[in-house]
């Protein structure tokens, strides 16, 4: 027998999950009195959102599902909260049925997480965290291959940018770590070609940074700034390193 989901049980659910992703992890009966239902429909809903791979569930208490962050914690933890409000207004861009790509990196993780809130798209990334979290996922899912850098978990090489080749995107989500005066920057090497497959292949790019990236440097600049359509940030960032930004960039602040 197929159980048809009502819009009140998918709209509390939408918002259960959001919920448990900016707060971390909840109790049952926390989030039973945070939602105004009772505890037995909270374990449901929690059910379900495991089954997506959104949330974690152990014993009476949800977590977010960060298991596969325990190889960069220290990045995944800084800026948690506005890394999530970026992500929230990311995937307001993507259109129906859409070819998306999610390029490496944390922000872009919290991107890749919301996603399995979404059906219908095709996401193509060369990260395996974000191709983890979407195993799930009602999305067609493609995964570059190639070879695995551990330190951004990401796959690079011949493989990765042979996969890029490819693919024709609507849009692409990218990170950085930091910036310099004409664009942002990396600081691997590797990650350079895969990097510059992406903008070359994707109708519009957008660049998703939280503030303090504006305060570091990287060793090579993957892109310029008339190669970037769209900038997300969020309120930290001053103006003073707004008015660095050329005019051609549409910035969002969140």
């Amino acid at each position: 027998m197929i159980v048809l989901l009502k819009p009140l049980n998918i709209e509390r659910r939408t918002k259960l999950a959001k919920f448990i992703m900016i707060k971390g992890n909840m109790s049952v009966k926390e989030l039973s009195e945070e939602f105004n239902v009772s505890t037995e429909t909270i374990r449901k809903d929690l059910i379900s959102l495991e089954k997506d791979n959104i949330i974690n569930k152990d014993h009476n208490v949800a977590i977010s599902s960060n298991y596969l962050e325990r190889h960069f914690d220290e990045k995944l933890l800084k800026n948690i909260h506005r890394k999530f409000k970026i992500a929230q207004k990311a995937i307001e861009m993507i259109p129906e049925k859409g070819v998306v790509i999610l390029e490496s990196g944390t922000t872009v993780l919290q991107i890749a997480k919301l996603l399995n809130l979404k059906s219908n798209l095709v996401i193509v990334t060369n990260s395996l965290i974000a191709a983890q979290a979407l195993e799930n996922s009602e999305n067609q899912l493609i995964v570059t291959g190639g070879e695995v850098r551990k330190k951004s978990m990401s796959f690079v090489g011949y493989l990765a940018t042979k996969a890029i080749e490819s693919i024709h995107a609507d849009i692409a989500f990218m990170g950085c770590d930091g910036f310099h005066v004409d664009g942002p920057c990396s600081r691997s090497y590797r990650e350079l070609e895969v990097k510059q497959k992406i903008l070359e292949n994707s109708k519009e790019v957008v660049l998703v940074a939280d503030s303090s990236k504006f305060r570091a440097d990287g060793l090579y600049r993957f892109a310029t700034f008339d190669q970037i359509n769209h900038l997300i940030t969020d309120t930290n960032i001053t103006d003073q390193q707004l008015e660095l930004l050329p005019s051609n960039i549409k910035v969002s602040i969140v």
